[in-house]
Parts: structure tokens; sequence; C-alpha cells
């Protein structure tokens, strides 16, 4: 099936689907998850967090349920509740975690028995197999087709090496809800932060939800269109914690005649104390930030697999909303990155750091590390809309004829085109002899590029083992790339791809899929530019990070782009930065960027005290209101986002800190709705 997707205008609607196609739809479409829990025109609901529970089964496997303790899903050792959920919709939960505390790999196998409204989803669940301190999720989906109580049952079996097989049953159960015109629901999700509005409209038109914390609101979601006049449900977000909010919905007519719902009232609830981060938000007196929020990717916290690792903030530093899967094994799963998506969910990339794969790089991976590698969908609730693990990968390259690519995970970024394919990178070990400066063979770790479409077919795959010459690597070698970002050029159609190791940004000839996958120049020291604005060698950009075009700029020919300039690799008077010295500092530029005539002008950079070195991680985005924002990632056991002027001199605008774990990326977003402005 092959997915059309549109970009979310204000005052347009998003791909919405209504209960149709398939139960597992691929990255980037519409899904629609309801589970109201009362009727009426008007409701208070308080919303709880999930926790997660364990049971222990005689193999040394154990199985660890998640869900809500709430009325309209809930889940205990044995049974999930799916509570009420309308009639023609579709509600997809992760109903169970498995987790394999033996020391041996399990055979895992599961079935589900029941209501046929109730189905397994396998694209969504664990696979065959589970490692040694691994974990994964059961989703199942729950479709009514009537207003009656249904149940079900998951059976999971599991068996370690040499012993025998152990079953664990969960019960399932879920009422279909019939709404009539003019009916509207207001219901607890699995993300306390989050509500669902379900609404039978009346009349015909586009629905969105108004929010705020009193009857003026304030703040809206996007828009949807009912399908053949059937219920909308519109995921509601952007609240902070433990807060009273007032909501209802709005239809607009085709003529502009606007109807209101009444209005209902949902009370949030909160992320337990340990997962949150310390944050503390400043606005410099007399300035504006650019309005929005911020969200944010906390992927460094080693202290606790339970930290949030996804989130997003208001500019007064309130947490409105957050993430943290429910299959984390350990804390070197991590989310790197996340990102939203055009239909209003969103993407990601959940595996460990590329360089563990490797000896001596800071963490020696085992299997529970290695367990979850997958890049996942997922909607505002956090409930599971698509995902393709590595394994999954590895299979399809090897049945569209690339045996001689093995890759080792996924890493660091993936990108959405307009035609609804995904790049991602992942990486890949090859051995080397006789290499500059090495001695016997060299394992290699190098990366690739892989085009997928919706349904997660291959449609493109680039390595750079074929385009690159292994004997330059200036630093961070056998880890020989270390490729952090690929960005996409509408304009022509190309890529842009950036190689921390090799402090460059190059241009990859893509053409929309069709294109030679030839390398068209090399921005960086060493490279094929003249740098203009600042001294080489030291003035180029080291160990950089998440570069991006400005804000109405063109993206090929003539162009500017913002970066998180790292420094690791610098090379000045005083030397090379390694990891401190006089050679180590951060800024962050915008580069203006001829390709005709081969000049990158440094336009303008922030460059933040020395003692604010940050090695790795971070992003340099360029805003809407013309000030640039960097994020310094790995200041010690914390980072520093802050939003200046772009005027000489500089100024301060706004700052957000935060301590318990380092951000790998922070951006300014409207809101957590394409196309709406907060």
């Amino acid at each position: 099936m092959r997915v059309v997707r549109s970009n979310f205008e204000a005052g347009s609607s998003f791909p919405y689907r209504a209960g149709a196609g398939s139960p597992h739809p691929k990255i980037g479409q519409g899904n629609t998850l309801i589970e109201p829990i009362a009727r009426g025109s008007k409701v208070t609901v308080h919303k709880k967090v999930f926790f997660h529970s364990a049971l222990a089964i005689s193999i040394g496997l154990a199985l660890s349920g998640c869900g809500t303790t709430n009325s309209s899903s809930k889940t205990s050792n044995s049974s999930f509740d799916f509570g009420k959920v309308v009639v023609s919709q579709t509600s997809t939960r992760d109903v169970f975690t498995v987790t394999n505390s033996g020391i041996d790999a399990a055979t895992l196998n599961s079935q589900l028995q029941g209501d046929a409204s109730m189905k397994l989803q396998p694209n969504l669940s664990c696979g065959a197999s589970l490692a040694p301190g691994g974990s994964c999720s059961m989703a199942v989906s729950f479709a009514p087709t009537t207003s009656d109580s249904v149940s079900g049952s998951l059976t999971i079996t599991l068996t370690g090496n040499g012993s025998s097989a152990t079953t664990q049953t969960v019960k399932l159960s879920g009422t279909g809800v019939q709404l009539s015109g003019g009916e509207s629901l207001v219901t607890e999700t699995g993300n306390p932060l989050v509500a669902r509005y379900d609404y039978q409209p009346s009349v015909q038109g586009l629905v969105h939800v108004e929010l705020g914390t009193d009857t003026s609101y304030g703040h809206s979601t996007g828009s949807v269109t009912p399908v053949n006049g059937g219920p909308v449900s519109i995921l509601v977000a952007g609240m902070k914690q433990n807060t009273a909010y007032h909501m209802r919905a709005v239809v607009t007519e085709s003529d502009g005649t606007v109807v209101n719902d009444q209005d209902h009232t949902f009370t949030t609830g909160s992320f337990p104390a340990e997962m949150l981060p310390t944050l503390t938000a400043t606005t410099s007196p007399g300035q504006t930030p650019q309005p929005g929020i911020e969200l944010l990717n906390a992927t460094a916290s080693q202290t606790s697999k339970d930290y949030l690792e996804a989130y997003a903030v208001d500019l007064s530093g309130n947490i409105i909303w957050g993430y943290n899967f429910p299959d984390r094994p350990t804390p070197n799963t991590i989310i790197q990155p996340i990102k939203l998506l055009p239909n209003g969910n969103m993407l990601m990339v959940i595996s460990f750091a590329s360089q563990f794969v490797l000896p001596n790089q800071g963490v020696k991976l085992t299997p529970a590390d290695e367990s979850v590698d997958l890049i996942r969908e997922i909607d505002l609730a956090g409930d599971p809309v698509a995902q393709l693990s590595m394994d999954q990968l590895n299979a399809k390259l090897a049945s569209s004829g690339y045996s001689n690519i093995k890759l080792s995970g996924f890493h660091h970024d993936l990108t959405m085109l307009p035609n609804g394919h995904i790049i991602v990178i992942a990486s890949m070990l090859k051995p080397y002899s006789n290499l500059t400066g090495q001695s016997g063979t060299v394992n290699v770790l190098g990366d690739v590029l892989i085009d997928l479409d919706p349904d997660f077919n291959v449609s493109w795959v680039w390595s750079e083992f074929d385009h690159l010459d292994v004997n330059r690597h200036p630093i961070g070698f056998p880890d020989w790339t270390h490729t952090n970002a690929v960005v996409y050029s509408p304009d022509d159609g190309n890529l842009l791809v950036s190689m921390r190791h090799q402090a460059w940004i190059i241009k990859i000839d893509y053409e929309n899929g069709k294109g030679s996958g030839d390398i068209l120049w090399r921005l960086g020291n060493e490279g094929d530019f003249t740098l203009q604005g600042g001294t080489p060698p030291q003035d180029w950009f080291y160990g950089q990070h998440d570069p991006r075009f400005l804000p109405g700029s063109p993206t090929a020919g003539q162009f500017s782009m913002a970066m998180m300039d790292n420094g690791f690799g610098r090379i000045t008077s005083s030397g090379t930065c390694t990891t401190s010295g006089a050679a180590c500092y951060t800024t962050s530029p915008i580069m203006a960027i001829d390709e005709a005539t081969k000049t990158a002008t440094i336009t303008f950079r922030a460059t933040p005290p020395a003692s604010k070195f940050s090695i790795w991680g971070g992003s340099g985005t360029a805003l809407a209101n013309g000030d640039l924002e960097y994020d310094l990632c790995a200041l010690p056991n914390s980072s520093e986002v802050d939003e200046v002027t772009t005027t000489n001199p500089s100024q301060p605008i706004w700052t957000l800190m935060e301590s318990g774990a380092n951000l790998y990326r922070a951006h300014r977003i409207p809101s957590l709705y394409p196309g709406v402005q907060w």
C-alpha cells in the first residue's frame, strides 16, 4: 500500500484514518486510537501515569506489563483493559512488555484468541527470539463494531536454552461505544499529559480542539476531517503537569460557519519525579523569544533507563509532553533523534550509540543493549503506529540483492522526504588491511544511507565505503566517519550528509532516488570550498552536528545553513583538539554557501566561552525571527540551550538550563501540531 501524505498547514486537515486500511500503517500514515471513558456534554478526567509491573516465571524469564492505572485502560500482571473505544475506530496499544532476565536467549511464541475485534500486531510486537536481558513489547489492536463489551486473551510462551516452555496468559477486555450526533467524550491516555477528544459532529466541516486553563482557551490543535460523516478523534497535547484544562471541539463548515461543542475539563497527571530533568528557563529583560515550544531529546542519561528520553517544554521551562519507550532494556538504548512528522505523529531512532560496536569506545555492548534497534513512529499518546527493526531491514536488504551489506545498527538521524520515503543512517563494519598508519587487519566502522518507501521497502542504498577514501581518517579512527545527520535539499532533490570524524558536510547526487550517488562536493577543511569570513583551518567546523538550512533560504546554488560546530578535532596554532586544551572550543556558525564559486562565508558565529566546550551532540538552528538557537549538549551532566540575536554584538534572548542528562538535540517548533503556531 502506498500512502499519500500532505503538508499539515494551519486551517487544513492532516491525514486521518477512521479504522480503515492496514491495522499496522507504515511510517507517516495516520492512525486513529481512541479510549473514551465517559459520555455526555461535560466530564472531568484526572490523568494518571502508567507503571510497569513484573511477573517472575520459572526459567529466569520475566514478563512486565505496561498500561495505565486508570478507568479507561488498565493492566495488571495478567490483564489489560482497553476501556471504551468508539465503534469504527481502532485503538492499538502496547499491552505487555516482555523482558528476558535469564542468561540465555529465549524463543518467544504468542497467540491471541477471543473476539475478532482484537488482533495481535506482529509488525509492532516482539519477534521470534529475545536476547538475555532484552525487552520487547506486545501490541494489540481493538476495533469494535458494536456497542458491547468483549474479551480475549494473549498467550505468550517462552523457551530458554535447555528449559521447558513457560506460558503466561494476559486477559484482554474492551467496550465499544456508539456516538450520536453532537456527542463527545474526553478520555485519558497512556500519557499523563495527553487527552483524547472524541466527537461526532452534527454538521460537516474541519474539526479542531481549543484548549487552555480557562474558557478563553488560547491554544488549539490541528484540524481533522471526518471520514464519511463519522466521528473524529483528536489527541490533545501541550498541557502542563498536574493542571486543570478546559477544552472544546470546534467545527468550521465550508461556508465559514463555526459550531462549538460544549466545554469539557481535563486534569493532567505527571511523570514520576525520578524520570524528570531539572529545568530552568530564563528570558532576558526586555526581550521576546521566537514563539513556539522546545522539542528536546535527552539521549545520554546513564543513571536510569526510566529517564524521560524525549520531551517538550514551553518557553517557561514547563514540561508539556514526554515519551519514554516501554521496552527500553538498558540506559545504553537511547532515542536519537525524535522528529515531528507532517501527520502529527513522532518519528524516532531507538538504538545505541554507533561507536559502541567497536572495542574501547566507552561501552561494551551487551545483547540487552542491542535488543531494541529500530525506527518507530508513535502518536502523541505514545502508542505505536509503525516500526522497522534492524533485523527486518537486514533481511530486506538481502532479499533486494544487497547481500554484501550487513548493518550493525541504526543511529543518529533520519529524514522524511516529501514523497513519504525516509532516509535512515545505519552503520556497518568492514575489515581492511594495509591501511596508512595501521598494522594488521582493522575493522572499520562506516555508514550506509538507506531510502525506504512508505512500506519499508528498500528503494536506494548508498555506502560511504564506495565513495570515500578509508585512508583519510583525521580523528576517531576506526570509527571512520561517524555520520550524524542527513538533510534533504528540496531545490535539487539531493542530500547533505554530516560526517563528524571527517569534519565534512558532503553533498550526494541523490536526485530524488534517481541519482548516481556521486559526491558532488565536500565542505570543510581539506574539502572543495574556500573559507571566507574566517581563517582556515581553525575557523572551519569540526566534529559538527545537525546542519540545517535557514528558514526561507534556497537549498541549492546559493544558500545558507546553521550548525553546531563542536570543535572536536579542531586544528589551531595551539594544536589539535582531542578532549581538552587551548584548541578546544565550540561555536555555532551561520555559513553562506555558493556552489558555483565554491566559497563558504561565515556570516555570523556564536562563540560561547571556552569553559562551555561541548565535545559532542547539540544543534544550531536559525529561527524564523532571525535569531540563532544553539544547544550545548555535552556540558558536565547537563546542557544549555541559548537563543541569541545575530547582530554585532549579539544579545542573549532566552536560555534553558537542563541537568540530569545531555540534550542530543534541541529545536524550537511552532507547536506539537504541524502548521499551528502557539
